[in-house]
């Protein structure tokens, strides 16, 4: 214990430190308030750096020393300027950001905040053991006098100024438990610093000969709250380490389960306890490229409620995504550890498949620009294997395109009785020149005098087609092919548009422009039976809403607004 034992020359200068750092005076006052406003501003910003700085200058453990040492020593004077000094330090450093929260108005919590709301017992042995380090630094000249830097780390400031902050939030239980991080932090240093003051020889020497019963007498306070807090805080250290298996478990069911689903990978997970009905409930994200279905989620909240041993309501998120790779990978959940690599579930043969065929239609599509792959599918039917998938594009894949990627998916899958099925959801591409439609563009032959041409032919048509009662020409599209305009009309009417009229057509264009022209009329049979005869709808609704425009306008945002309820 010799290390311990202070000289008398230390031990002076020990106590005129502590006494003079006890004092409530104006420059300990004025260190209290430049502590807390740097703590304050450094957890609302978000910033350890900035909090690690309040803590340097933070003045309030030198009075937890002077109580200590006061306790130690049974000096009634050092122990009233330490205590004044504690007390009202730690109220204006409660009140001064109390006072800032309200003045910075609904601002929103931080990490840095919300890590302060939750002592457990791992903060009280930090405590336990940056009080020690202070106190000895204190005892021992040897030490760098920079040590006790190692004791202001300790959370004296931070939870005060947090406690002020989260009780001007409306927070009273955070800052509840801010303030319990401090009164742990307190009491491990008083407590601390207590023996390693006695263990100095600091009570039996130096003028002062206290018996022991006195020293118990008058410790007994602060060991029982140091023990009760230590008890309170170890429930809340298994409490969050249960919480935390409890989280892990919920996560590793659901990634086990996304797993069964293609391309589906688990994003965040978020879950509370009911205590009131004894329920689980856990909110998941996951990426997807299919919404899930209720009987998916179904068979989750199920494995949930079996692996947690409580009743579980599940909440998926879904967002909509493909995963898409060289290879055509099947890898779904992704976890990255420590080491920096993935954890990597590859999934049932079932899977596999279906990323093999993904690939192999999004390879087929890839030279096509208005083509795209949205999902496969696998869907069993009887002895033999269904994979559905859902393509968007301008066109259809023909039965030829769809033999032959069949016969590729069963090849790599090793699957005969693979069977491909493609739905196919329309896709309207408009430019300058109107819709789109497969075959009818102009291409690389759209060039500036190519596109004046046809411009020419639509114009001319629309002119022969404006006093047509019975026939409407909806739409013009055009490719060119062997130094030729073919121009596809869409024409809509009560019946076919008569042959002898498309011959007709084809002679005035001829007569009237330069340009050789192939003529196609694609009749749109449209026929509504009103009071005047057969007319076509599309007539029939110019019709009306010439007749409605001049309401038209004011009951427009009635029927936007109602369309949106």
């Amino acid at each position: 214990m010799q290390a311990f034992q202070i000289s008398p020359e230390r031990f002076k200068v020990v106590y005129q430190d502590i006494s003079e750092g006890s004092e409530p005076a104006l420059r300990f006052y004025l260190m209290v308030t430049v502590s807390t406003l740097i703590a304050s501003f450094g957890l609302v910003s978000n910033s350890t750096a900035v909090v690690i700085g309040a803590m340097l200058v933070a003045p309030l453990m030198t009075p937890i020393f002077g109580i200590s040492l006061a306790l130690v020593r049974g000096e009634t004077g050092l122990l009233g300027r330490a205590l004044r000094a504690e007390i009202v330090g730690v109220t204006a450093a409660v009140a001064m950001s109390f006072a800032l929260g309200l003045l910075l108005g609904d601002f929103e919590p931080t990490s840095e905040m919300l890590s302060r709301t939750h002592p457990t017992l791992f903060d009280l042995l930090v405590a336990v053991l940056a009080g020690f380090a202070g106190a000895y630094a204190l005892v021992d000249q040897k030490i760098s006098p920079a040590l006790p830097g190692v004791a202001i780390a300790t959370a004296i400031v931070p939870p005060l100024a947090n406690s002020g902050l989260c009780l001007a939030l409306g927070e009273i239980g955070a800052g509840l438990g801010s303030l319990l991080l401090f009164l742990a932090n307190f009491l491990s240093i008083l407590v601390v610093a207590s023996l390693t003051f006695l263990l100095s020889g600091m009570a039996k020497r130096f003028g002062v000969t206290e018996a022991g019963v006195d020293l118990v007498r008058r410790f007994q306070l602060p060991v029982v709250a140091f023990v009760l807090i230590a008890g309170f805080l170890g429930h809340s250290l298994f409490s969050i380490a249960q919480e935390r298996k409890r989280a892990r478990g919920i996560e590793e069911t659901l990634i086990d389960e996304t797993s069964r689903i293609p391309a589906t990978v688990l994003l965040e997970v978020h879950h509370y306890l009911d205590d009131e009905e004894g329920r689980l409930h856990v909110v998941a994200g996951v990426s997807t490229p299919a919404i899930l279905t209720p009987t998916q989620v179904r068979r989750m909240q199920d494995q949930l409620t079996e692996q947690i041993g409580m009743p579980t309501e599940l909440v998926v998120h879904c967002l909509l995504s493909s995963n898409v790779s060289a290879t055509g990978s099947v890898k779904n959940a992704l976890e990255q550890h420590l080491d920096g690599t993935f954890t990597r579930t590859s999934g049932s043969d079932t899977l596999k498949a279906i990323a093999m065929t993904a690939q192999i239609i999004r390879e087929h599509l890839a030279g096509d620009p208005v083509m795209d792959l949205t999902r496969v599918e696998h869907v069993p039917y009887g002895p033999r294997s269904l994979m559905v998938a859902h393509v968007v594009g301008i066109r259809p894949l023909t039965p030829e395109e769809i033999e032959r990627l069949e016969a590729e998916v069963r090849k790599v899958t090793g699957d005969d009785t693979l069977t491909l099925v493609v739905s196919r959801e329309e896709r309207t591409i408009s430019t300058t020149e109107g819709t789109l439609r497969h075959g009818w563009f102009l291409g690389k032959q759209g060039t500036p005098e190519n596109r004046e041409r046809l411009h020419r032919i639509r114009t001319y048509l629309e002119r022969l087609f404006e006093d047509d009662e019975e026939f409407q020409l909806l739409d013009v599209k055009a490719t060119r092919l062997d130094g030729r305009f073919h121009v596809l009309l869409e024409i809509a009417g009560p019946e076919v548009y008569p042959r002898q009229r498309v011959e007709r057509l084809r002679s005035q264009l001829a007569r009237e422009l330069p340009e050789s022209v192939v003529l196609y009329a694609w009749s749109r049979v449209d026929v509504v039976h009103g009071p005047d005869g057969p007319t076509s709808l599309t007539k029939l609704n110019q019709y009306l809403s010439a007749r409605q425009k001049e309401n038209l306008p004011e009951e427009m945002p009635l029927i936007l607004e109602a369309s949106r309820h």
